[in-house]
């Protein structure tokens, strides 16, 4: 598979290139690398009968992206309420 072909596919092939800071991404290019490794292993247990180490390391990275993530975005609206309720 050709690199363009590779980009074009909803699943990221272990050899394509992986972004190494995820912080600098957008929420919707986190969610859609997310999306698209998630479909890799599911693609590896299949064929392999379990995933790629490759696959795992990075579904490990975006988990932690979006944990984090998550966890900020809880921070900033419960502050918001707090200033919202004039604590």
């Amino acid at each position: 598979m050709n690199e363009a072909s590779a980009n074009e596919s909803s699943r990221m092939a272990p050899e394509e290139n992986f972004p190494e800071d995820l912080t600098v991404l957008d929420g919707s290019e986190v969610a859609v690398l997310n999306s698209r490794v998630h479909r890799a292993i599911d693609s590896e247990y299949i064929e392999f009968g379990l995933p790629d180490p490759e696959s795992q390391a990075r579904l490990a990275e975006l988990t932690e992206e979006l944990d984090r993530r998550d966890e900020t975005g809880a921070r900033t609206a419960s502050a918001a309420k707090d200033q919202a309720a004039g604590a």
